[in-house]
């Protein structure tokens, strides 16, 4: 994909209308009809009634109805919203805004069936004199939800990613002091280890969870779309590149040496988590998506103990072999999105930029206590380290390096086995990669 770039952005902005935000798109593509402005629309919500993000949601689509005139028809449908979706965009009459993880949206409705929105993001946002959509989204977000013409296809109001978490209170050499490079952290590790404690907790019955310590290596090392061209190389040699080989022998080393609690990939998840949240592993060291701060609050809440037990912390993935990733972040977008056949798309455009206000989607970090893509936004406490991440990011990657998008049945078939293996303990470093080669191979 072609990056969008902000000249793109400043040579749309100048030929719109400084009324460009709550002014109705004209006919055509966008829905509407004879160029009239729609005065309403329906949207279908990956939340459920009660969340904190639909809370959010909820109550700014009534201000932009009593600030607009124009209503919204909301469904609040949950996870499984695109599956509900695609059965109406197939007869032709889809909802005209949508809601998503950008992965799911180019993934489960494909890209041929959502609306580019370069439009949306050259549109002022109102009452932040002449600042457009496309101002507040860092270019460094930019490549993980465009076409492949470079266009936009979603407008994003959330950010999750990974990182590696730690209790500040537990250990506080952390905070004094992150490692940078891999030496630097098994040196942390080998001392956490000698005063007894077990540093590294993950739940390895979670594929996924597993991976993270291995993309993050290979990410580190070959620099972004390292894995997801191993994924795409059908001869099954990329495997064979140095980034893969230095990521999997640290990551052997970890699985061999005592670092990681004893049968980690034989409980359910969350127990890992849970005993990490609540000491009873004396573990140290998380890699895990930005949304830990609630679970493990929700955790230690329903086991009784209190949640101000931790002082989140966290820290990038240091440095691997030529550090070909260095200033790289696993940040993910959830935002919006229109389908191709929607009717009314000039309204739901309207309604995008209305919510992309600095002082409405500000609730997502104060009330639903998430990550805004807009970095003018404070953080949650919680998400503090990880927001620096994200503010200084060069570049950014889906989760996986996004090959859920490109490759989603190599990822389930050939990637999740071949980690729970490796994780078992029934591979060393150089049977993982032979099993990814071959199975890669015969799957092309």
């Amino acid at each position: 994909m072609t990056p969008l770039t902000r000249r793109r952005f400043a040579a749309l902005a100048t030929t719109a209308a400084s009324g460009a935000a709550l002014a109705a798109c004209s006919s055509g593509g966008s829905g509407g009809g004879g160029g009239k402005a729609s005065d309403s629309f329906t949207y279908w919500s990956m939340w459920k009634e009660g969340e904190p993000q639909q809370k959010v949601l909820a109550e700014e689509i009534q201000n932009f109805t009593k600030d607009t005139g124009v209503k919204v028809d909301v469904q609040w449908s949950g996870r499984e919203v695109l599956t509900q979706v695609v059965p109406r965009l197939n007869a032709g009459n889809p909802p005209d805004l949508v809601d998503n993880g950008a992965p799911d949206i180019a993934g489960k409705l494909g890209l041929d069936n959502v609306m580019g929105l370069e439009d949306v993001f050259g549109m002022d946002i109102d009452g932040e004199d002449g600042r457009t959509v496309g101002d507040v989204v860092p270019e460094a977000l930019l490549d993980t939800m465009s076409n492949d013409d470079g266009d936009p296809f979603l407008v994003p109001y959330e950010v999750i990613g990974s990182t590696l978490w730690f209790n500040a209170k537990v250990t506080p050499e952390l905070a004094d002091k992150a490692p940078a490079s891999w030496d630097d952290f098994m040196k942390i590790l080998d001392d956490l280890k000698a005063d007894g404690r077990t540093p590294i907790a993950l739940d390895g019955d979670i594929a996924d969870y597993c991976g993270y310590w291995v993309e993050w290596g290979v990410l580190r090392a070959g620099g972004a779309g390292a894995l997801k061209k191993a994924a795409l190389d059908t001869t099954g040699k990329g495997f064979e590149d140095p980034a893969w080989k230095v990521a999997t022998e640290n990551v052997q080393a970890l699985i061999e040496g005592g670092y990681l609690p004893e049968g980690f990939n034989g409980t359910k998840f969350p127990t890992q988590q849970a005993s990490w949240a609540d000491q009873t592993s004396k573990t140290d060291v998380i890699l895990m998506g930005s949304w830990l701060p609630s679970e493990a609050a929700a955790s230690l809440e329903k086991s009784g103990e209190n949640p101000a037990s931790i002082e989140y912390g966290s820290f990038p993935f240091p440095s691997v072999g030529d550090d070909a990733g260095k200033g790289l972040v696993e940040a993910q977008p959830v935002g919006f999105a229109i389908p191709a056949k929607a009717r009314k798309a000039d309204a739901a455009k309207k309604f995008m930029a209305y919510f992309m206000a600095k002082d409405r989607i500000s609730r997502i970090a104060t009330e639903a206590k998430n990550l805004t893509p807009r970095t003018d936004v404070d953080p949650p406490e919680e998400l503090k380290d990880y927001f620096e991440e994200y503010s200084n990011a060069k570049t950014t990657v889906l989760f996986a390096d996004g090959v859920s998008v490109e490759a989603p049945k190599w990822a389930t078939d050939v990637w999740q086995p071949a980690l729970i293996d490796f994780f078992g303990g029934k591979l060393d470093a150089a049977g993982f990669r032979a099993q990814l080669a071959e199975k890669t191979k015969a799957a092309g």
